[in-house]
């Protein structure tokens, strides 16, 4: 198989872009990286690819421009852009524009291939969480995960829905009952729901094995009162985002209007579009990026 080396920027429109790129020959590296926007700092995470994969994702990706269909960069509302490179030795550069490629096409199958190269169980932490907003772009998350530590892990997606409750359900069911489990849902969405209504509690209380839970500080309220003890719940750590709770987003636009803040607290996306263009005099294009940003700083960090 030839050198060959794969690189993709990746565009999500309400979320902090980022790049993948894979390189190799028989075996490779893979390496995740976000650049450092606002608050949010440098996410850089680089992975070894066996052979298989590599051998994979080389034959999916010379599929894709063997077959290429110029619907595959016609733009779309609400979806992912991305600009890529097929670099190999046995031929030129090839270059290419995704916008948001649907399953059962070659663009998605190469796309499949990628994240192929990093495993749930090797991608933790910031860097898990968003590679799991951008899988959920492409219908490549799944619900719910189970991921092989020590306990087990059952992982909820980002954006995991009430209607997705009996798959949930289904994969809990899978594992043993006297088995320690951990339920982590420290990457979903506040705005997704109560996580009484994802999840079968009544189910995971009568459990032999040991139950914890990694939830955000505003799920925890609701499992108590479902009847989880408090000592079972870790809240997922946070750190506070300025010293007066106002973030900087946009590369240097400074949000301290309140209107803003409680706007991005409630989850109103589009009337924090339409503030961040009355109040800055911004592009749709600037303002939805800066809401995005802003979305996903007080997601993640208390305003104090």
């Amino acid at each position: 198989m030839p050198i060959f080396d794969l690189v993709l920027n990746i565009y999500p429109s309400s979320h902090r872009q980022c790049s993948i790129r894979i390189e190799g020959e028989a075996t490779g590296l893979a390496t995740f990286e976000a650049l450092p926007i606002g608050l949010l700092p440098r996410i850089t995470h680089t992975l070894p690819v066996k052979n298989e994969q590599m051998a994979a994702l080389h034959r999916r990706s010379s599929v894709m421009l063997m077959e290429w269909d110029e619907q595959w960069r016609q733009l779309g509302l609400d979806g992912v852009s991305i600009d890529g490179v097929f670099d190999s030795s046995s031929s030129k550069p090839q270059f290419f524009s995704l916008w948001s490629p649907k399953e059962g096409c070659a663009a998605h199958t190469m796309l499949a291939a990628v994240f192929d190269c990093f495993p749930f169980d090797c991608c933790s932490g910031p860097t898990g969480a968003l590679l799991e907003i951008v899988r959920s772009y492409l219908d490549l998350q799944p619900p719910v995960s189970i991921i092989s530590y020590k306990p087990m892990h059952l992982r909820l997606a980002p954006w995991v829905h009430a209607n997705d409750a009996f798959e949930v359900e289904s994969h809990l069911r899978t594992l043993a009952d006297d088995a320690d489990l951990i339920v982590d849902a420290s990457g979903v969405e506040r705005f997704c729901g109560a996580l009484t209504r994802l999840l079968p509690v009544e189910h995971l209380l009568k459990r032999r094995g040991e139950v914890r839970w990694i939830v955000g500080s505003e799920f925890s309220n609701a499992l108590i009162q479902a009847g989880v003890a408090q000592s079972m719940i870790e809240i997922a750590p946070v750190i506070p985002i300025s010293r007066t709770g106002e973030p900087i987003v946009l590369g240097g636009i400074f949000a301290g209007s309140s209107d803003l803040i409680s706007f991005a607290k409630a989850g109103e996306r589009m009337q924090l579009v339409r503030s961040f263009r009355k109040k800055y005099a911004l592009t749709i294009e600037q303002a939805s990026k800066a809401a995005a940003e802003l979305l996903e700083i007080v997601a993640c960090h208390p305003v104090l």
